[in-house]
């Protein structure tokens, strides 16, 4: 079994501004080719931890907790943000900042292709200046 802790600031959108929280994200590979992630936190001095198999599921999980009004500023709710539509690895999304998807086929060359895979690659944690939120009415494959 290994485990690998990883800190990250993240980056949440409160009723009184802009707050920065330090975040651990601990992935625990299994000898049996399974794997654990726990995202942990304080928030308004409340220590939250959450267990899953998945980044993804593990930080949905703290974003469900948050107080009232609070909303998580990331890669993973940016709606430039996309998973790859044949397959991706954990805490992996793309980012199309250049054009508007409109469904998933519309991902794959920017998948597909090493190099624009490269360029594109984020982690769920990252967060740019070009950050939108996600609407119901822009299409979003995350």
């Amino acid at each position: 079994m290994s485990e690998i802790n990883h800190f990250y600031r993240l980056t949440f959108q409160t009723p009184d501004g802009m707050v920065q929280i330090l975040v651990c994200h601990r992935v625990t590979d299994e000898n049996d080719g399974s794997m654990g992630v726990t995202i942990s936190a304080n928030i308004q001095g409340r220590a939250v931890s959450f267990d899953a198999e998945t980044t993804e599921e593990a930080l949905r999980r703290l974003t469900r907790s948050l107080p009232q009004g609070w909303r998580l500023n990331s890669c993973l709710s940016c709606r430039h943000g996309h998973f790859c539509p044949v397959g991706d690895y954990d805490n992996e999304l793309f980012c199309v900042t250049d054009f508007e998807p409109r469904e998933a086929r519309d991902l794959w060359d920017i998948t597909e292709n090493e190099e624009e895979r490269n360029r594109r690659r984020r982690t769920f944690f990252d967060l740019c200046e070009k950050y939108a939120p996600q609407t119901k009415d822009d299409y979003t494959y995350s």
